[in-house]
Protein backbone atom coordinates (compact mmCIF):
# COMPACT_ATOMS: atom_id res chain seq x y z
CA UNK A 1 0.00 0.00 0.00
CA UNK A 2 1.49 3.28 -1.46
CA UNK A 3 1.10 6.46 0.95
CA UNK A 4 -1.82 8.00 -0.66
CA UNK A 5 -3.68 4.97 -0.23
CA UNK A 6 -2.32 5.21 3.36
CA UNK A 7 -3.75 8.63 3.44
CA UNK A 8 -7.13 8.48 1.84
CA UNK A 9 -8.14 5.41 4.49
CA UNK A 10 -6.95 7.62 7.34
CA UNK A 11 -8.59 10.38 5.84
CA UNK A 12 -11.75 8.27 5.27
CA UNK A 13 -11.28 7.67 8.60
CA UNK A 14 -11.30 10.50 10.32
CA UNK A 15 -14.35 11.25 8.09
CA UNK A 16 -16.65 8.96 9.60
CA UNK A 17 -15.18 9.32 13.02
CA UNK A 18 -16.44 13.15 12.54
CA UNK A 19 -19.37 12.41 10.69
CA UNK A 20 -20.41 10.15 13.63
CA UNK A 21 -20.01 12.34 16.39
CA UNK A 22 -21.40 15.36 14.31
CA UNK A 23 -24.61 14.22 12.76
CA UNK A 24 -25.92 17.63 11.67
CA UNK A 25 -23.00 17.89 9.74
CA UNK A 26 -23.30 14.61 8.38
CA UNK A 27 -26.67 15.18 6.94
CA UNK A 28 -25.64 18.54 5.60
CA UNK A 29 -22.27 17.62 3.87
CA UNK A 30 -24.10 14.03 2.51
CA UNK A 31 -27.63 14.76 2.59
CA UNK A 32 -29.35 14.33 -0.28
CA UNK A 33 -33.55 14.38 -1.02
CA UNK A 34 -35.86 14.27 -3.71
CA UNK A 35 -36.24 17.96 -5.24
CA UNK A 36 -39.46 18.31 -7.60
CA UNK A 37 -38.34 21.81 -8.44
CA UNK A 38 -35.14 20.77 -9.76
CA UNK A 39 -33.89 19.48 -12.87
CA UNK A 40 -31.77 16.48 -11.78
CA UNK A 41 -34.39 15.63 -9.15
CA UNK A 42 -32.16 15.75 -6.51
CA UNK A 43 -31.09 18.81 -4.43
CA UNK A 44 -28.58 18.30 -1.46
CA UNK A 45 -30.23 18.21 1.99
CA UNK A 46 -29.47 21.59 3.14
CA UNK A 47 -30.93 22.22 6.74
CA UNK A 48 -32.89 25.59 7.34
CA UNK A 49 -32.53 27.05 10.99
CA UNK A 50 -35.84 25.38 12.14
CA UNK A 51 -35.35 21.46 10.73
CA UNK A 52 -31.74 21.77 12.73
CA UNK A 53 -33.04 23.14 16.15
CA UNK A 54 -35.72 20.06 16.06
CA UNK A 55 -32.58 17.93 14.80
CA UNK A 56 -31.07 18.91 18.41
CA UNK A 57 -33.80 18.50 20.10
CA UNK A 58 -34.58 14.82 18.81
CA UNK A 59 -31.27 13.92 19.54
CA UNK A 60 -31.31 15.61 23.31
CA UNK A 61 -34.75 13.54 24.14
CA UNK A 62 -35.99 9.91 23.75
CA UNK A 63 -39.30 10.20 23.23
CA UNK A 64 -40.76 13.26 21.11
CA UNK A 65 -43.82 14.40 19.35
CA UNK A 66 -43.28 16.48 16.06
CA UNK A 67 -46.32 18.25 15.21
CA UNK A 68 -45.78 20.05 11.69
CA UNK A 69 -46.78 21.73 8.76
CA UNK A 70 -47.25 20.47 5.67
CA UNK A 71 -44.21 19.73 3.32
CA UNK A 72 -41.32 20.50 5.20
CA UNK A 73 -38.87 18.13 4.70
CA UNK A 74 -39.64 16.56 8.70
CA UNK A 75 -39.91 12.82 7.10
CA UNK A 76 -36.66 13.08 5.00
CA UNK A 77 -34.64 14.67 8.24
CA UNK A 78 -36.16 12.02 10.57
CA UNK A 79 -34.48 9.33 7.72
CA UNK A 80 -31.41 10.77 7.84
CA UNK A 81 -31.57 10.78 11.60
CA UNK A 82 -32.58 6.27 11.22
CA UNK A 83 -29.72 6.32 8.30
CA UNK A 84 -27.14 8.10 10.71
CA UNK A 85 -27.85 5.49 13.56
CA UNK A 86 -27.94 2.78 10.98
CA UNK A 87 -24.61 3.46 9.67
CA UNK A 88 -23.07 4.13 12.75
CA UNK A 89 -24.04 1.58 15.32
CA UNK A 90 -23.81 -2.10 14.78
CA UNK A 91 -26.39 -4.40 15.29
CA UNK A 92 -29.23 -1.86 15.55
CA UNK A 93 -32.88 -1.83 14.55
CA UNK A 94 -35.04 1.18 12.90
CA UNK A 95 -38.54 0.54 12.83
CA UNK A 96 -40.85 3.11 10.54
CA UNK A 97 -44.68 2.58 10.85
CA UNK A 98 -47.25 4.13 8.34
CA UNK A 99 -50.10 3.96 8.03
CA UNK A 100 -50.73 1.92 4.69
CA UNK A 101 -48.60 -0.90 3.09
CA UNK A 102 -48.00 1.57 0.38
CA UNK A 103 -47.10 4.29 2.56
CA UNK A 104 -43.95 2.24 4.35
CA UNK A 105 -42.98 0.76 1.29
CA UNK A 106 -42.53 4.66 0.22
CA UNK A 107 -40.09 5.14 3.03
CA UNK A 108 -38.01 2.27 2.07
CA UNK A 109 -37.90 3.68 -1.70
CA UNK A 110 -36.65 7.13 0.39
CA UNK A 111 -33.92 5.28 2.07
CA UNK A 112 -32.80 3.38 -0.44
CA UNK A 113 -32.15 6.89 -2.44
CA UNK A 114 -30.65 8.07 0.24
CA UNK A 115 -28.19 5.69 0.59
CA UNK A 116 -27.39 4.89 -3.47
CA UNK A 117 -26.60 8.85 -2.84
CA UNK A 118 -24.04 8.19 -0.25
CA UNK A 119 -19.99 8.52 -1.64
CA UNK A 120 -18.95 4.87 -2.17
CA UNK A 121 -16.08 5.15 0.54
CA UNK A 122 -19.20 5.22 2.80
CA UNK A 123 -21.29 2.66 1.93
CA UNK A 124 -21.96 0.76 -1.10
CA UNK A 125 -25.09 -1.20 -2.98
CA UNK A 126 -24.40 -4.78 -1.99
CA UNK A 127 -25.51 -6.26 -5.54
CA UNK A 128 -22.65 -3.71 -7.36
CA UNK A 129 -19.64 -5.38 -5.18
CA UNK A 130 -17.75 -8.32 -6.20
CA UNK A 131 -15.91 -8.73 -2.87
CA UNK A 132 -18.44 -8.19 -0.19
CA UNK A 133 -15.53 -8.54 2.20
CA UNK A 134 -13.45 -5.93 0.62
CA UNK A 135 -16.36 -3.77 1.84
CA UNK A 136 -16.35 -1.88 4.47
CA UNK A 137 -20.46 -1.40 4.58
CA UNK A 138 -23.07 -2.44 1.97
CA UNK A 139 -26.40 -2.13 1.94
CA UNK A 140 -29.31 -4.32 0.69
CA UNK A 141 -33.06 -3.28 0.01
CA UNK A 142 -36.18 -5.57 -0.26
CA UNK A 143 -39.11 -4.50 -0.30
CA UNK A 144 -39.63 -3.47 3.65
CA UNK A 145 -36.59 -3.48 4.58
CA UNK A 146 -33.06 -1.98 4.09
CA UNK A 147 -29.87 -3.81 5.60
CA UNK A 148 -26.68 -2.57 5.94
CA UNK A 149 -23.75 -5.26 6.62
CA UNK A 150 -20.48 -4.48 8.07
CA UNK A 151 -17.21 -6.48 8.18
CA UNK A 152 -17.31 -5.77 12.08
CA UNK A 153 -19.98 -6.44 13.54
CA UNK A 154 -23.59 -7.46 13.05
CA UNK A 155 -25.92 -5.60 10.58
CA UNK A 156 -28.08 -3.03 10.96
CA UNK A 157 -31.97 -3.05 9.75
CA UNK A 158 -34.40 -0.19 8.71
CA UNK A 159 -37.92 -2.09 9.03
CA UNK A 160 -41.59 -0.65 7.52
CA UNK A 161 -44.40 -1.87 8.56
CA UNK A 162 -48.26 -0.74 7.86
CA UNK A 163 -49.81 0.25 11.28
CA UNK A 164 -52.17 -2.68 12.04
CA UNK A 165 -54.04 -3.61 15.28
CA UNK A 166 -51.23 -5.98 15.91
CA UNK A 167 -47.76 -4.22 15.50
CA UNK A 168 -46.96 -3.21 18.13
CA UNK A 169 -46.58 -6.87 19.55
CA UNK A 170 -44.16 -7.64 16.71
CA UNK A 171 -40.50 -5.91 17.05
CA UNK A 172 -38.43 -4.57 19.36
CA UNK A 173 -36.13 -1.55 17.84
CA UNK A 174 -33.45 0.82 18.90
CA UNK A 175 -35.64 3.65 17.45
CA UNK A 176 -39.38 3.75 16.21
CA UNK A 177 -40.81 6.13 13.83
CA UNK A 178 -44.52 6.70 13.75
CA UNK A 179 -44.64 8.61 10.55
CA UNK A 180 -48.41 10.74 10.26
CA UNK A 181 -49.03 9.34 13.86
CA UNK A 182 -52.46 10.77 14.16
CA UNK A 183 -53.75 9.03 10.87
CA UNK A 184 -52.81 5.56 12.22
CA UNK A 185 -56.17 3.89 12.69
CA UNK A 186 -54.76 1.58 15.52
CA UNK A 187 -52.30 4.13 17.14
CA UNK A 188 -53.48 3.56 20.58
CA UNK A 189 -53.65 -0.39 20.40
CA UNK A 190 -50.01 -0.30 18.92
CA UNK A 191 -48.74 2.65 21.71
CA UNK A 192 -50.09 0.21 24.42
CA UNK A 193 -48.39 -2.93 23.15
CA UNK A 194 -44.65 -1.86 21.76
CA UNK A 195 -44.47 0.70 24.78
CA UNK A 196 -43.14 -2.39 27.01
CA UNK A 197 -40.02 -2.57 24.37
CA UNK A 198 -39.24 1.04 23.66
CA UNK A 199 -39.44 1.50 27.50
CA UNK A 200 -35.89 -0.38 28.11
CA UNK A 201 -33.65 1.52 30.41
CA UNK A 202 -30.78 2.49 27.97
CA UNK A 203 -32.57 2.53 24.94
CA UNK A 204 -36.01 2.97 22.91
CA UNK A 205 -35.67 6.34 20.75
CA UNK A 206 -39.48 7.32 19.91
CA UNK A 207 -40.38 10.26 16.72
CA UNK A 208 -43.90 10.73 16.14
CA UNK A 209 -44.56 13.12 13.41
CA UNK A 210 -47.99 14.25 12.06
CA UNK A 211 -49.79 16.93 10.87
CA UNK A 212 -52.82 17.57 13.51
CA UNK A 213 -55.85 15.62 13.73
CA UNK A 214 -58.36 16.25 16.65
CA UNK A 215 -59.49 13.78 19.42
CA UNK A 216 -56.42 11.11 18.24
CA UNK A 217 -53.92 9.36 20.28
CA UNK A 218 -51.53 12.18 18.81
CA UNK A 219 -53.35 14.96 20.18
CA UNK A 220 -53.61 13.14 23.48
CA UNK A 221 -50.23 12.73 23.98
CA UNK A 222 -49.68 15.88 22.29
CA UNK A 223 -52.21 17.91 25.30
CA UNK A 224 -50.07 15.41 27.92
CA UNK A 225 -46.95 15.36 27.09
CA UNK A 226 -45.34 15.35 30.41
CA UNK A 227 -47.76 12.34 31.66
CA UNK A 228 -46.94 10.37 28.80
CA UNK A 229 -43.32 11.73 29.24
CA UNK A 230 -42.51 13.15 25.72
CA UNK A 231 -40.87 16.49 23.96
CA UNK A 232 -43.13 18.14 22.12
CA UNK A 233 -41.58 20.00 19.06
CA UNK A 234 -43.89 22.26 16.63
CA UNK A 235 -42.55 23.44 12.84
CA UNK A 236 -44.89 26.23 12.08
CA UNK A 237 -45.79 26.83 8.04
CA UNK A 238 -42.76 29.07 7.64
CA UNK A 239 -40.30 27.00 9.27
CA UNK A 240 -39.46 26.59 5.23
CA UNK A 241 -37.87 30.33 4.34
CA UNK A 242 -38.90 30.71 1.26
CA UNK A 243 -42.53 30.85 2.27
CA UNK A 244 -43.88 34.33 2.65
CA UNK A 245 -47.03 35.80 3.93
CA UNK A 246 -48.05 36.38 0.63
CA UNK A 247 -47.15 32.34 -0.49
CA UNK A 248 -49.45 31.43 2.90
CA UNK A 249 -52.01 33.76 1.88
CA UNK A 250 -52.33 32.37 -1.63
CA UNK A 251 -51.85 29.12 -0.49
CA UNK A 252 -54.81 28.82 1.93
CA UNK A 253 -56.76 31.16 -0.20
CA UNK A 254 -59.26 28.09 -1.89
CA UNK A 255 -59.14 26.23 1.66
CA UNK A 256 -61.43 25.60 4.54
CA UNK A 257 -60.27 27.56 7.36
CA UNK A 258 -60.71 24.37 9.17
CA UNK A 259 -58.57 22.59 7.31
CA UNK A 260 -55.66 26.25 6.34
CA UNK A 261 -55.40 26.25 9.97
CA UNK A 262 -54.42 22.38 10.67
CA UNK A 263 -52.15 21.99 6.88
CA UNK A 264 -50.52 25.28 7.72
CA UNK A 265 -50.69 26.37 11.35
CA UNK A 266 -48.87 29.24 12.90
CA UNK A 267 -49.23 27.80 16.71
CA UNK A 268 -50.48 24.31 18.17
CA UNK A 269 -53.49 26.12 18.72
CA UNK A 270 -54.53 26.76 15.01
CA UNK A 271 -53.21 23.22 14.06
CA UNK A 272 -55.89 21.66 16.70
CA UNK A 273 -58.33 23.93 15.72
CA UNK A 274 -62.21 22.51 15.34
CA UNK A 275 -63.54 26.04 14.34
CA UNK A 276 -66.81 24.54 11.56
CA UNK A 277 -65.70 21.06 12.20
CA UNK A 278 -66.44 21.24 15.52
CA UNK A 279 -70.41 18.46 15.47
CA UNK A 280 -72.29 20.26 18.40
CA UNK A 281 -71.43 23.96 18.39
CA UNK A 282 -74.83 24.81 20.09
CA UNK A 283 -73.65 23.01 23.28
CA UNK A 284 -72.82 25.18 26.33
CA UNK A 285 -72.02 24.30 29.48
CA UNK A 286 -74.29 27.30 30.79
CA UNK A 287 -77.36 25.82 28.98
CA UNK A 288 -76.83 22.25 28.58
CA UNK A 289 -75.38 21.35 32.50
CA UNK A 290 -77.15 21.66 36.01
CA UNK A 291 -76.19 20.70 39.76
CA UNK A 292 -77.09 17.24 40.55
CA UNK A 293 -80.28 16.93 42.67
CA UNK A 294 -82.64 14.08 43.68
CA UNK A 295 -84.90 12.63 41.17
CA UNK A 296 -87.76 12.40 42.13
CA UNK A 297 -89.64 8.48 42.37
CA UNK A 298 -92.14 8.47 39.88
CA UNK A 299 -89.98 9.76 37.26
CA UNK A 300 -89.45 7.23 34.13
CA UNK A 301 -85.87 5.79 34.04
CA UNK A 302 -83.41 4.30 31.73
CA UNK A 303 -80.18 3.30 30.43
CA UNK A 304 -78.10 3.34 27.67
CA UNK A 305 -74.39 1.25 27.74
CA UNK A 306 -71.60 1.53 24.99
CA UNK A 307 -69.62 -1.52 25.10
CA UNK A 308 -65.89 -2.21 25.85
CA UNK A 309 -63.39 -4.20 27.56
CA UNK A 310 -60.33 -2.77 25.66
CA UNK A 311 -62.04 -0.07 24.20
CA UNK A 312 -63.53 2.48 26.30
CA UNK A 313 -67.10 1.71 27.91
CA UNK A 314 -69.90 4.43 29.09
CA UNK A 315 -73.05 3.31 30.87
CA UNK A 316 -75.50 6.68 31.22
CA UNK A 317 -78.42 6.65 33.35
CA UNK A 318 -81.37 8.83 31.99
CA UNK A 319 -84.61 10.09 33.45
CA UNK A 320 -87.67 11.91 32.06
CA UNK A 321 -89.58 15.17 33.88
CA UNK A 322 -93.61 15.51 33.67
CA UNK A 323 -92.89 18.27 31.29
CA UNK A 324 -90.49 15.97 28.66
CA UNK A 325 -86.89 17.35 30.14
CA UNK A 326 -84.36 14.71 29.99
CA UNK A 327 -81.49 14.07 32.39
CA UNK A 328 -78.58 12.64 32.25
CA UNK A 329 -78.33 12.00 35.72
CA UNK A 330 -74.99 9.46 35.90
CA UNK A 331 -72.58 7.94 34.30
CA UNK A 332 -69.47 5.17 34.50
CA UNK A 333 -66.88 4.78 31.44
CA UNK A 334 -63.48 3.84 31.41
CA UNK A 335 -60.88 5.59 29.41
CA UNK A 336 -57.79 3.87 27.19
CA UNK A 337 -55.49 4.79 30.06
CA UNK A 338 -57.90 3.68 32.92
CA UNK A 339 -58.04 -0.17 34.20
CA UNK A 340 -60.03 -2.92 32.18
CA UNK A 341 -63.37 -4.10 33.65
CA UNK A 342 -64.77 -7.45 32.47
CA UNK A 343 -68.34 -7.28 31.58
CA UNK A 344 -69.54 -9.38 34.77
CA UNK A 345 -67.68 -6.58 36.75
CA UNK A 346 -69.08 -3.68 34.85
CA UNK A 347 -72.84 -4.90 35.54
CA UNK A 348 -71.97 -5.62 38.98
CA UNK A 349 -71.03 -2.13 39.48
CA UNK A 350 -73.90 -0.32 37.48
CA UNK A 351 -76.32 -2.76 40.14
CA UNK A 352 -74.29 -1.07 43.04
CA UNK A 353 -74.59 2.60 41.75
CA UNK A 354 -78.42 2.08 41.53
CA UNK A 355 -78.60 0.20 44.86
CA UNK A 356 -80.01 1.94 47.83
CA UNK A 357 -81.15 1.86 51.57
CA UNK A 358 -84.70 2.50 52.58
CA UNK A 359 -85.97 2.76 56.13
CA UNK A 360 -89.19 1.94 56.62
CA UNK A 361 -91.31 1.67 60.11
CA UNK A 362 -87.67 1.27 61.54
CA UNK A 363 -86.75 -1.63 59.61
CA UNK A 364 -83.68 -0.59 56.39
CA UNK A 365 -83.94 -2.49 52.91
CA UNK A 366 -81.84 -2.78 49.87
CA UNK A 367 -83.60 -1.24 46.87
CA UNK A 368 -82.98 -1.05 42.98
CA UNK A 369 -83.38 1.78 41.34
CA UNK A 370 -86.61 0.95 39.13
CA UNK A 371 -85.31 1.14 35.10
CA UNK A 372 -87.66 0.65 32.56
CA UNK A 373 -85.01 -0.90 29.82
CA UNK A 374 -81.18 -0.75 29.05
CA UNK A 375 -80.32 -0.28 25.60
CA UNK A 376 -77.17 -1.82 24.24
CA UNK A 377 -74.53 -1.40 21.41
CA UNK A 378 -75.18 -4.07 18.93
CA UNK A 379 -71.86 -6.15 19.64
CA UNK A 380 -73.70 -6.76 22.67
CA UNK A 381 -76.28 -9.05 21.21
CA UNK A 382 -73.93 -11.11 19.18
CA UNK A 383 -71.67 -13.92 20.50
CA UNK A 384 -67.71 -13.94 20.08
CA UNK A 385 -66.26 -16.57 17.97
CA UNK A 386 -63.50 -17.05 20.24
CA UNK A 387 -66.24 -17.77 23.38
CA UNK A 388 -67.01 -21.51 23.38
CA UNK A 389 -70.14 -20.80 25.77
CA UNK A 390 -72.10 -19.24 23.34
CA UNK A 391 -72.49 -15.91 25.32
CA UNK A 392 -73.03 -12.79 24.62
CA UNK A 393 -72.06 -9.66 26.40
CA UNK A 394 -75.98 -9.20 27.34
CA UNK A 395 -75.33 -12.75 29.24
CA UNK A 396 -72.29 -11.25 30.91
CA UNK A 397 -74.14 -8.54 31.98
CA UNK A 398 -77.22 -10.40 33.09
CA UNK A 399 -74.74 -12.86 34.88
CA UNK A 400 -73.02 -9.97 36.63
CA UNK A 401 -76.43 -9.06 38.14
CA UNK A 402 -78.39 -6.90 36.21
CA UNK A 403 -82.15 -7.82 36.24
CA UNK A 404 -83.01 -5.04 33.75
CA UNK A 405 -84.36 -5.83 30.68
CA UNK A 406 -82.17 -4.92 27.45
CA UNK A 407 -83.37 -3.69 24.16
CA UNK A 408 -81.26 -3.18 20.66
CA UNK A 409 -79.95 0.79 19.58
CA UNK A 410 -80.83 2.63 16.79
CA UNK A 411 -77.48 2.98 14.91
CA UNK A 412 -78.00 4.93 11.84
CA UNK A 413 -75.18 7.81 12.96
CA UNK A 414 -76.96 10.64 10.85
CA UNK A 415 -79.98 9.73 12.97
CA UNK A 416 -77.82 10.41 15.94
CA UNK A 417 -76.19 13.02 15.60
CA UNK A 418 -79.99 14.86 14.66
CA UNK A 419 -81.30 13.74 17.59
CA UNK A 420 -78.56 15.15 20.00
CA UNK A 421 -79.09 18.60 18.00
CA UNK A 422 -82.86 18.55 18.70
CA UNK A 423 -81.74 18.17 22.56
CA UNK A 424 -79.18 20.11 22.47
CA UNK A 425 -81.42 23.39 20.85
CA UNK A 426 -82.44 26.11 23.22
CA UNK A 427 -85.19 27.80 23.59
CA UNK A 428 -86.33 30.67 26.50
CA UNK A 429 -86.43 28.75 30.25
CA UNK A 430 -89.13 31.88 31.01
CA UNK A 431 -86.70 33.24 33.79
CA UNK A 432 -84.77 35.08 30.99
CA UNK A 433 -82.44 32.88 30.18
CA UNK A 434 -81.86 29.75 28.27
CA UNK A 435 -82.37 26.10 28.44
CA UNK A 436 -82.83 22.91 26.31
CA UNK A 437 -84.54 19.63 26.41
CA UNK A 438 -81.35 18.22 27.34
CA UNK A 439 -79.90 18.57 31.07
CA UNK A 440 -76.54 16.47 32.27
CA UNK A 441 -75.69 16.48 35.75
CA UNK A 442 -72.00 18.31 36.57
CA UNK A 443 -70.77 14.95 37.72
CA UNK A 444 -70.98 13.73 34.31
CA UNK A 445 -67.36 14.59 33.26
CA UNK A 446 -66.53 12.27 30.91
CA UNK A 447 -69.68 13.31 28.45
CA UNK A 448 -69.19 17.28 29.29
CA UNK A 449 -65.66 16.81 28.30
CA UNK A 450 -66.52 15.17 25.18
CA UNK A 451 -69.18 16.78 23.64
CA UNK A 452 -66.94 20.00 22.43
CA UNK A 453 -64.68 18.36 21.38
CA UNK A 454 -66.31 15.96 18.73
CA UNK A 455 -66.50 16.52 15.36
CA UNK A 456 -68.10 15.85 11.98
CA UNK A 457 -67.23 13.06 9.89
CA UNK A 458 -64.98 14.55 6.84
CA UNK A 459 -66.88 12.50 4.14
CA UNK A 460 -70.45 12.97 6.01
CA UNK A 461 -70.90 16.67 7.99
CA UNK A 462 -74.26 14.49 9.12
CA UNK A 463 -72.24 12.63 11.32
CA UNK A 464 -69.97 12.90 14.29
CA UNK A 465 -66.27 11.22 13.09
CA UNK A 466 -65.30 8.33 14.30
CA UNK A 467 -62.55 8.67 17.14
CA UNK A 468 -61.62 7.47 20.65
CA UNK A 469 -63.28 9.43 22.84
CA UNK A 470 -66.92 8.95 21.54
CA UNK A 471 -68.19 6.30 23.60
CA UNK A 472 -69.94 8.59 25.96
CA UNK A 473 -71.57 10.15 22.70
CA UNK A 474 -72.51 6.63 21.43
CA UNK A 475 -74.61 6.14 24.87
CA UNK A 476 -76.01 9.43 24.91
CA UNK A 477 -77.52 8.94 21.35
CA UNK A 478 -78.50 5.48 21.74
CA UNK A 479 -80.79 6.68 24.87
CA UNK A 480 -82.00 9.51 23.37
CA UNK A 481 -82.98 7.79 20.77
CA UNK A 482 -84.87 4.89 22.41
CA UNK A 483 -86.57 7.44 24.40
CA UNK A 484 -87.79 9.51 21.51
CA UNK A 485 -88.98 6.64 19.50
CA UNK A 486 -90.99 4.94 22.25
CA UNK A 487 -92.79 8.84 22.71
CA UNK A 488 -93.36 8.67 18.71
CA UNK A 489 -96.52 7.45 17.64
CA UNK A 490 -96.78 6.21 13.73
CA UNK A 491 -99.16 8.33 11.63
CA UNK A 492 -102.18 6.76 10.52
CA UNK A 493 -102.79 6.05 6.78
CA UNK A 494 -106.19 6.46 5.09
CA UNK A 495 -107.07 3.11 4.10
CA UNK A 496 -108.11 2.34 0.43
CA UNK A 497 -112.12 1.65 -0.29
CA UNK A 498 -111.24 -2.13 -0.81
CA UNK A 499 -109.69 -2.39 2.70
CA UNK A 500 -112.49 -0.53 4.04
CA UNK A 501 -114.78 -2.96 2.19
CA UNK A 502 -112.81 -6.19 3.86
CA UNK A 503 -112.95 -4.46 7.43
CA UNK A 504 -116.55 -4.73 6.76
CA UNK A 505 -116.60 -8.34 5.65
CA UNK A 506 -114.70 -8.94 8.57
CA UNK A 507 -116.56 -7.23 11.20
CA UNK A 508 -119.90 -8.64 9.82
CA UNK A 509 -118.77 -12.54 9.75
CA UNK A 510 -117.86 -11.88 13.83
CA UNK A 511 -121.26 -10.26 14.50
CA UNK A 512 -122.94 -13.88 12.91
CA UNK A 513 -120.55 -15.78 14.54
CA UNK A 514 -121.79 -14.63 17.70
CA UNK A 515 -125.12 -14.80 17.12
CA UNK A 516 -124.58 -19.05 16.28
Amino acid sequence: MDDLDQAFILAVEAEMAYCKDNIEYFIDTYGYVEDLDSISGISRFRLWPGQKQALREIMENRRNILLKARQLGITWLVLWIALHMLLFRKGCTVVALSKKDADAMELVRRMQFMCRHLPPWMVLPKADVKDVQAAEMTWEKKAHEVTIFRNDGEPSRFITMPATEDTGRSFTAAMVILDEWAYQYYAREIWQSAYPTINRPTGGKVIGLSTAKRMTLFHDIWQNADKYKFHRIFLPWDTDPRRTPEWYADTVSTMRKTEALQEYPSTPEEAFSAGEDTAFPEFSVGIHVCEPFTIPEHWTRWMAVDNGYNDPFAWLWFAVSEDGQVYLYREYSRDYDDEKVYYTDQAAAVMELNRHITVNSGQSSVQYEKVAYIVAGMDAWSTHHRDQSGKSLIDYYMDGGIKYGFIKPETDRRLRKATLHEYLKPYDDGMGGKTAKLQIFSSCKHTINTLPDLLVDEKDHEKVADCDIDHCYDALGYGLISYHKRQSKPVQQQKTALEQYKDRKAKKLQRQRRLL
